[in-house]
């Protein structure tokens, strides 16, 4: 089941990396839902500090979703707030070295759902999913391994496709002739 679910987070998780990200609103309400998936996928898994960190982010989505839909700016003592209880659930729940990567990740998190735009999305999107893929392997959580190492190729994939300076046909021409 934890492989099922981490699965259908992978999906959820990577598609606002391929969406070209002018509707955050969908963005949000994509890494809500993943958030659910893996966050229960870590729970099946036994990593505790995965399970929490996926709860909060799925808090912090859904309000940054609703801000979003009312075209209201994240105020910063929200951003504040978001890296505090990051912080407190990540020492809280602290007990393994592995965690270090968990709190990192999270405060990637906050910064990739608080972006206005798909790219600066997909850049501290690929952070965070580097960082958690770096907890899952040495917290030994191996379905999520599946869904972050997945989600770096599509984000990277994502940047390519969206990011990218093209040259346009006439510049290609001139450098070609």
């Amino acid at each position: 089941m934890a492989y099922i679910l981490s699965v259908v987070g992978t999906v959820l998780l990577c598609t606002p990396s391929l969406l070209k990200g002018k509707n955050m609103r969908l963005i949000l309400l994509l890494v809500f839902l993943s958030n659910v998936c893996i966050g229960s996928s870590y729970l099946l898994s036994g990593a505790v500090n995965g399970v929490v960190s996926c709860a909060v982010g799925a808090v912090q989505s859904i309000v940054n979703y609703f801000f979003d839909r009312k075209n209201k700016p994240l105020p910063i003592w929200l951003i504040v707030v978001y890296a505090l209880a990051f912080a407190a659930v990540n020492i809280a729940v602290f007990s393994q070295f592995a965690d270090v990567f968990s709190l990192l990740a999270c405060m990637a998190f906050v910064l990739c759902i608080a972006q206005k735009n798909g790219k600066n999305f997909r850049i501290w999107t690929l952070a965070n999913a580097a960082l958690w893929l770096t907890y899952d392997i040495v917290s030994l959580s191996f379905a999520p391994i599946i869904t972050h190492a997945f989600q770096v190729c599509v984000v990277l994939f994502g940047m390519l496709i969206h990011d990218r300076k093209r040259k346009s046909v006439e510049e290609q021409y001139k450098k070609s002739a």
